[in-house]
């Protein structure tokens, strides 16, 4: 919590409007783990993260499901210029820009910026194709394929086969070419016929044919195709617009005493920081 409250006093000095978006009631089981000990410790966190973005100012709103498909939502509707996030899923649900720290590097201005038209144009991926590496690299399944094996299968035209029978074929037709189109995944892993993967993945093909038997599995299949965001079945957003206000700093200060427990010269010294974030606010 003391690493989130320096980060989110850096993002205070910025000129920006952050808006932050939790994963919601309805999201995945997969995505939160089953140990019901750390869900309940990542849930008082998100708790005590929600205060402490209130007495920042910053605005925040717990999405129906997934995070990343309200984000993207944002951002088709212009309240947002881009999304922030570990992973780039949110490309799947219609965002068109997606920013990510670099991994072990401190500083703000390491990042890795993805967009849809440079995906599209440059490394030549459909959505389809997208849907597939989501599918094969995410931790949603048991696969765990590497992300570079995933990018390879797409040469076989599987994730655009995929998609195209998601959204066109009914529920029993689209079952038995699942079953079929599963098995040809397998054959190819085995043999690579056309030479797209560079090699034989021989163990990768086994795991996926023995003890993933509903690969794709059709809930997060379902997730990527019909996301649940507060604009389903006509309704409206949260908010009008994205905006964010001065920090409160007798909340802030009271927040670092009670879940932080800083002695008061720590807490004088670190809101000295807020103190930049208030005066570039105060015009909000």
């Amino acid at each position: 919590m003391q690493t989130i409250f320096c980060r989110l006093s850096v993002i205070s000095h910025m000129l920006i409007h952050p808006y932050f978006i939790f994963d919601g009631p309805d999201c995945p089981q997969v995505r939160r783990g089953p140990d019901p000990i750390l869900s309940a410790t990542l849930s008082l966190l998100v708790q005590c993260f929600q205060e402490l973005l209130t007495a920042f100012g910053f605005g925040w709103h717990v999405a129906l499901c997934e995070a990343e498909a309200e984000l993207a939502y944002f951002q088709s509707c212009g309240l947002i210029d881009t999304v922030v996030m570990l992973y780039n899923d949110a490309l799947l649900f219609g965002a068109h820009c997606v920013i990510h720290s670099i991994p072990q590097s401190n500083e703000c201005e390491d990042i890795e910026v993805y967009t849809s038209d440079a995906i599209e144009n440059l490394a030549s991926l459909e959505w389809g194709d997208l849907l597939l590496v989501m599918l094969m690299s995410s931790a949603d399944n048991d696969v765990g394929a590497l992300p570079n094996i995933a990018c390879q299968l797409t040469h076989y035209g599987f994730g655009r086969t995929l998609f195209q029978a998601a959204i066109t074929l009914q529920f029993v037709e689209f079952m038995e070419f699942i079953a079929k189109w599963h098995d040809d995944v397998c054959e190819v892993l085995r043999t690579d016929p056309h030479l797209f993967l560079g090699c034989r993945h021989h163990e990768l093909a086994c795991v996926i044919k023995e003890e993933c038997i509903e690969f794709p599995d059709p809930a997060i299949l379902a997730m990527y195709l019909l996301p649940l965001t507060s604009w389903l079945h006509g309704g409206h957003p949260p908010v009008s617009i994205v905006t964010s206000h001065q920090p409160d700093l007798m909340s802030l200060a009271t927040f670092c005493l009670e879940h932080l427990c800083w002695p008061p010269d720590m807490v004088h010294s670190r809101l000295m920081d807020a103190w930049a974030g208030t005066a570039m606010r105060c015009k909000d």
